[in-house]
């Protein structure tokens, strides 16, 4: 049996294969992530995902939950697929 697999989905249900870079415990209010709850995030740590696909682009997580993505350079989220 294979092991898990990662993708992100992105605009027109492009699949793109990816791997865990990194992870770091950031404070939410410097990490850039939005809260959904303002006073709720005030020292407030997350655990920050780093993924690399095929070709080397480093994608950062964009959200508290760690499902949302945005490649370097792009303003377009992109979504975890877990496999």
């Amino acid at each position: 049996m294979k092991g898990i697999q990662f993708y992100l989905e992105g605009p027109g249900r492009e699949l793109r294969p990816v791997t865990i870079v990194s992870r770091e415990m950031a404070d939410i209010r410097t990490a850039g992530i939005p809260s959904r709850s303002g006073p709720a995030a005030a020292d407030t740590r997350i655990e920050v995902s780093t993924l690399v696909d095929e070709r080397g682009n480093l994608a950062r997580q964009v959200d508290c939950d760690g499902f949302k993505f945005k490649f370097n350079g792009s303003e377009i989220p992109w979504s975890l697929v877990v496999g």
